[in-house]
């Protein structure tokens, strides 16, 4: 039944009902075990698609043209559902260093989009630390996230850098550096909740630098295409 639906269901690979109704009769005259019929396979996908909801949306147009959009959202919470496709779905940017193959690639995806459609977290260190909140690095500095990124260490290997803003801790509280620096999220430590709990080590930020600022840095010249 799993493998019916899953061929007959491919988006990119459209069956009609009697191309469908000759697949399942040629399985059965191989012999195949547990082939459904067409219609247990159809009370099957209404069942399914009761539970989970049907992403294909019937749309008519006013010269009565008739078309079926899927959406977008949905399309992708399925991929991430399905262990065969979730490992290969692209989570940030990625730095081409110079190149660019894939739309995720160069300074556009980075850069272009606003802040708020990036993905605002990154998992480093069994901890997960989130853009635009105080962090601690592992050599006792702070920072503060504003993008994450992928690219290619020296070794070939895949990492998760950022783009974001230095910040120096002083007795008046937090001073927020506005010139823009990358750093690896492997020198991540301590999260903004880690810092808050420890009521010492938190002190609040300085009226200097405020943070509403951060929005009008430019970052292009930190990002090449």
């Amino acid at each position: 039944m799993f493998a019916a639906d899953l061929l007959f269901s491919s988006p990119r690979l459209r069956f009609s009902q009697a191309q469908q109704k000759a697949i399942l009769s040629w399985a059965n005259e191989l012999s195949a075990k547990y082939v459904p019929t067409l219609h247990a396979l159809k009370k099957c996908q209404e069942t399914i698609r009761h539970l989970v909801g049907n992403p294909t949306e019937k749309v008519a147009t006013n010269s009565r043209n008739i078309f079926y959009q899927n959406s977008i959202g949905k399309a992708i919470a399925k991929d991430y559902s399905n262990p065969i496709t979730w490992f290969s779905m692209q989570d940030y940017p990625k730095d081409g260093e110079g190149s660019m193959s894939q739309a995720h690639h160069g300074s556009k995806m980075l850069l272009d989009p606003h802040p708020s459609l990036a993905v605002p977290s990154v998992s480093a260190n069994s901890k997960i630390f989130f853009v635009d909140e105080l962090l601690q690095q592992s050599s006792g500095a702070y920072f503060i996230p504003k993008q994450f990124f992928q690219s290619r260490d020296q070794l070939d290997d895949v990492e998760i850098l950022l783009l974001g803003y230095p910040v120096a801790r002083s007795e008046a509280g937090f001073i927020v550096d506005l010139e823009c620096v990358i750093a690896t999220t492997s020198t991540f430590k301590c999260t903004y909740e880690n810092i808050h709990a420890n009521e010492p080590e938190f002190c609040g930020f300085t009226e200097l630098v405020p943070l509403t600022m951060q929005y009008t840095i430019d970052l292009s010249r930190h990002f090449a295409n």
